[in-house]
């Protein structure tokens, strides 16, 4: 067995990733791929809030081939997908929901027991269902490539006006509300039927009620997410700007039908057949499903923080270091089975590897042993990159961006960003929204066109290239660059 890296992140932990680190050799994904296996003995090396996940070459890229096989011949695949990921999302936020509204302290231990067990099921199934869309384009970008080459036959003796990954952009685009998108859309409804007569205690309890529902979209892995008092702030800002709030609501309402009207007459244009057209509906099926993932997922870490607070103050553990536990060492100490051994967590925080067995089974390996045990394994070596003037990834957003290089993938690096300035990571997430707003552009390393990066790319309306693998590694700060979507470009000027 051949390993190869194929994602890297950051602010994230081993108990907070395990749901879906876990669900690479589960059950429910080995019988939609009818047996073959793309997640054996997968792991991943934690250190410093960051992971690096490694998987077998062959099988990934096995996997991957019978996948987009079995999308094309088999039509119930993505329905069976798409239904079962939509149903477990919806129970997944309910619990989130019921949480926030609770008192956890008055919970019992075997309550807060049985909360970790439902709660980390529900998130390893949505994973399963949801790494479908992952093996189809990640690391190897096959379904993307596909995809450009429909496009690019179909476009030989036609005269685009955009191309040929902008229309794969377009085409490929979903028109459906992610969670965060629904939560804009009802806080904007909410405050637009306010006037200046309206009572503030009702104003009070209608941002409070919201902010229970919809608080955990952009919470991440690890938090801490906005707090209520910059929440209601922000409400009472948009009330004061209605202008601005009647065009954002305006906007958002409408984008669905004025996607679904320009995938039509670019299908229209390039003469698409039934079949080609059913390859870009199930990529922007596969979009929105990874987008509705990914939130989904944040809800549960959101409501995981909440209650390891009370479960810091019940076995008398730090809570950091719990996020070095699995669910089952939290399920058994909370059930008197086994205490929770400090020493071991702290060791754990400096440096682990976590292997995936099985659905709710890891090895894990800490410090040294860690380290030993990584020298048992094959690992396949990156090629040797010459001087690189363009790199080429995935566009995610429209637009056109030129300033200077920012590598930003923790928390501690957010304050060197500057108005303009290109921000460069091996993956967002929410930590890094302060330094995005400020960037002209993004570039990431790794991600899917559904990425934290291109989902806040597109919202912000700023241009966004995902998937370029080696940006990190070439770029550096203060490098001047050009980001060109039109071709998927970053060119070092």
């Amino acid at each position: 067995m051949e390993y190869i890296k194929s994602h890297e992140e950051h602010e994230v932990s081993p108990l907070t990733i395990s749901t879906n680190h876990n669900a690479w050799p589960s059950k429910i994904l080995k019988k939609l791929l009818d047996g073959h296996e793309v997640g054996e003995e997968t792991f991943c090396i934690h250190q410093d809030n960051g992971l690096e996940f490694f998987a077998d070459y062959q099988a990934w890229d096995d996997g991957s081939d019978y996948l987009l096989s079995k999308i094309k011949r088999d039509k119930k695949l993505v329905k069976i997908v798409s239904l079962n990921s939509r149903k477990i999302a919806d129970k997944l936020i309910n619990v989130v929901r019921k949480t926030q509204r609770e008192d956890i302290s008055q919970w019992s231990n075997n309550k807060i027991a049985n909360f970790f067990k439902n709660t980390y099921k529900l998130g390893n199934d949505l994973c399963a269902y949801g790494f479908v869309p992952v093996i189809s384009d990640h690391f190897f970008h096959k379904f993307t490539h596909l995809l450009k080459g429909v496009v690019k036959e179909k476009s030989k003796n036609i005269k685009l006006k955009m191309s040929d990954p902008e229309a794969v952009f377009l085409l490929s685009s979903h028109n459906k509300f992610v969670p965060s998108k629904s939560a804009r859309i009802k806080l904007l409804n909410i405050i637009n039927k306010w006037n200046q007569k309206t009572r503030e205690k009702l104003k009070y309890k209608q941002i409070k009620n919201h902010f229970d529902d919809w608080y955990w979209v952009d919470f991440g892995q690890l938090g801490p997410g906005q707090k209520f008092s910059e929440f209601l702030a922000g409400a009472n800002n948009l009330f004061n700007n209605r202008s601005k709030l009647i065009k954002e609501l305006d906007e958002l309402k409408k984008s669905p039908n004025i996607i679904g009207e320009k995938q039509t007459k670019l299908k229209s244009l390039l003469k698409l057949s039934k079949e080609e057209k059913y390859l870009f509906a199930v990529a922007a099926e596969f979009m929105y499903l990874k987008g509705l993932r990914m939130e989904v997922l944040f809800g549960m870490c959101a409501a995981w923080s909440k209650v390891l607070e009370e479960v810091s103050k019940r076995l008398n553990v730090d809570k950091k270091l719990l996020y070095y536990t699995s669910v089952k060492e939290i399920v058994g100490a909370l059930n008197g089975d086994k205490k929770i051994n400090k020493k071991l967590l702290k060791e754990r925080s400096r440096f682990c590897v976590w292997v995936a067995k099985t659905e709710n089974d890891q090895d894990i390996y800490a410090g040294k042993a860690a380290r030993n045990f990584l020298k048992t394994l094959k690992f396949r070596k990156d090629k040797k990159m010459e001087k690189v003037l363009v790199i080429h990834g995935t566009v995610a957003s429209l637009g056109y961006a030129k300033g200077k290089v920012k590598i930003v993938n923790k928390l501690s690096e957010i304050n060197k960003v500057e108005a303009g300035d290109i921000l460069v990571s091996v993956a967002t997430h929410p930590g890094l929204l302060p330094a995005m707003r400020k960037a002209a552009g993004f570039v990431t390393d790794a991600g899917g066109i559904t990425s934290h990066a291109a989902i806040v790319a597109r919202e912000m309306k700023k241009p966004c290239i995902i998937g370029a693998k080696i940006a990190t590694k070439i770029l550096k700060d203060g490098n001047l660059v050009e980001l060109d979507t039109k071709r998927g470009n970053i060119k070092l000027l």
